[in-house]
């Protein structure tokens, strides 16, 4: 009963976590809740094993060094990963291995080869994230280095939000500005105001667009992402440098749809605790702050040009084509 219980917890915890794969760390997400590390090695250990967690889906990097042999246990405390010189091994009645998607499930027993090398990430049901109201614990991996007992551990903390109040209310600042800006109706400021919010998120922008593309996480999506928001930035940024008065603001409320439309697909960053920029989690959250608050604004402000521009170069009808 004992072991057809673990077994079924091992099931379980298996469809919860994704399996392997090549480009473990790298993700679309911006934020998440967890952040966790490896307590740094010492003695022989540090001279066998080197082991890294990633920071965006908390999967574990373990490498053996040298002619060492490392054996990671299971769940069960049963052996269920072997790494050394040859490659790496997952044991073929390993209830771990099975539910990992490192072997069949009951494909017999003995070792079977998952790679060439002396490495290996996976998403370990030990590290995954902390119970309801605890905000801290620690993981522990038990291994055996060349036959003798050893353990990787570290701690892993539940990263509060930040406060939301400060973005907020730079979002009704912002908001005040250009509800005055149309209440004034002055067709020279609302050009001017225009132009000027369009250079701030066409800053934010770039700024927030080159830090998630930096960052040690991006995907090759990310990138691409990123790179076009950057030359659509760009590209508005040319007409406010070269353009006409209208031409500005015009293009200064397009840089606002922009700013507007990013940040809202940004808007994680404010929602959860870990950043995953190559930027200060404070710089990175006042960016996408800015773009979000500045982008609305802008784009209303943009939206009043539009109709004022549209409304001058309205020519009225002719009388000569009645006579």
């Amino acid at each position: 009963m004992h072991r057809a219980a673990i077994a079924a917890a091992v099931v379980a915890g298996s469809l919860a976590i994704p399996g392997t794969a090549s480009a473990h760390g790298r993700t679309g997400r911006v934020a998440v809740d967890y952040s966790a590390s490896v307590t740094p090695l010492r003695g022989s250990l540090a001279r066998a094993v080197a082991v890294r967690v990633y920071r965006a889906d908390l999967a574990l990097r373990l490498v053996a060094l040298g002619s060492h042999r490392v054996v990671v246990l299971g769940y069960a405390g049963e052996p269920f990963l072997r790494l050394g010189a040859d490659g790496t091994y997952a044991s073929r009645s390993s209830l771990t291995a099975a539910g990992l998607g490192l072997v069949r499930a009951g494909s017999g027993t003995g070792w079977q080869q998952v790679s060439g090398a002396p490495r290996l990430t996976w998403h370990d049901a030990r590290l995954r994230g902390l119970p309801t109201g605890i905000n801290h614990g620690r993981w522990t991996l038990p291994l055996l280095v060349d036959g003798s007992r050893a353990e990787l551990t570290g701690p892993i903390t539940r990263v509060r939000p930040p406060p939301r109040w400060p973005w907020l209310a730079l979002a009704a600042a912002f908001a005040a500005a250009a509800g005055l800006l149309l209440a004034l109706r002055r067709p020279t400021l609302l050009r001017s105001a225009a132009t000027l919010l369009g250079w701030i998120c066409a800053v934010a922008t770039i700024v927030v667009a080159g830090g998630f593309a930096a960052a040690s996480t991006a995907t090759e999506e990310s990138w691409v992402e990123a790179a076009n928001e950057i030359l659509f930035a760009l590209v508005g940024v040319a007409f406010l440098i070269f353009g006409s008065r209208d031409t500005r603001a015009l293009a200064g409320g397009s840089l606002g749809v922009l700013a507007l439309a990013v940040g809202l697909t940004d808007l994680p960053v404010l929602l959860h605790g870990v950043v995953l920029s190559a930027l200060p989690a404070g710089v990175a959250r006042t960016a996408v702050a800015v773009m979000v608050s500045a982008g609305g604004a802008t784009a209303v402000v943009g939206l009043a040009v539009f109709f004022d521009v549209l409304s001058r170069y309205q020519e009225p009808p002719s009388l000569e084509r009645y006579l």
